[in-house]
C-alpha cells in the first residue's frame, strides 16, 4: 500500500524494527513534506518527524528518494513551540 499521509508513514515507522529502513520516493516526500526536496523547510520538518519516530533520515538524490532508518525504539519526544 503506498504511503499517502503522515499518519500512514508514522504507523510504518513505529512498526519498523531497529536497524531497518524504509525508502520513500521524492514524489511521496513532496506530498508529505511540501514543497519537497531541496526545500530547507521540508528538510527540517522531515528531520524532526524522523527523530520523533526514532529514525534518522538520509537524502539519496541519485536514487530520487529519502530513507528513514530506525535507530532506537525510544524516539525523541516532539518539542513544543515556545510562546
Amino acid at each position: 500500500m503506498p504511503i499517502t499521509t503522515l499518519a500512514h508513514l508514522s504507523e510504518l515507522l513505529q512498526r519498523l524494527p531497529v536497524g531497518q529502513s524504509r525508502a520513500i520516493p521524492y514524489s511521496v516526500y513532496q506530498v508529505l513534506f511540501p514543497p519537497g526536496e531541496p526545500d530547507e523547510g521540508a528538510r527540517v520538518l522531515a528531520f524532526r518527524f524522523a527523530g520523533e519516530h526514532g529514525c534518522v533520515i538520509e537524502n539519496q538524490p541519485r536514487a530520487l528518494q529519502v530513507v528513514f532508518t530506525k535507530k532506537t525504539s525510544h524516539p525523541v519526544a516532539p518539542r513544543e513551540k515556545a510562546s
